[in-house]
């Protein structure tokens, strides 16, 4: 009987051990993304898309911005009079109330964050 309960519980350590340290893979994401014009800055390391700007990833997706501003540096998007914004799945959504920004979206890619 003490052997039965000695290999169940051997038994039982190796079940939960392998769910505990199993790692988890990401899933490959889509991405698509397309601009008219590009440039780099050295300096800021922020590049800047120009130009009838597309992308969709698989948390949001939009068309036709006028300009978009990548900051690796933060993570984020600044993206300027986007057309058919669609938040897809977000973490966290965020409005700042500012009037000035009407129409000025940040999403932080990092966090999987976007502020209005």
């Amino acid at each position: 009987m003490k052997r039965l309960f000695t290999i169940s519980g051997i038994f039982m350590l190796l079940l939960l051990s392998q769910n505990t340290f199993a790692q988890e893979q990401k899933a490959n994401k889509s991405f698509t993304f397309s601009s008219d014009k590009t440039n780099r800055n050295l300096e800021d390391k922020t590049t800047i898309y120009e130009g009838n700007v597309m992308m969709k990833n698989d948390n949001i997706s939009f068309e036709s911005a006028e300009k978009v501003i990548d900051d690796p540096e933060n993570g984020t998007y600044t993206i300027y009079h986007p057309k058919n914004f669609k938040i897809l799945t977000a973490k966290s959504v965020h409005k700042t109330g500012k009037k000035d920004d009407a129409h000025v979206i940040i999403y932080n890619y990092r966090e999987e964050s976007v502020t209005f």
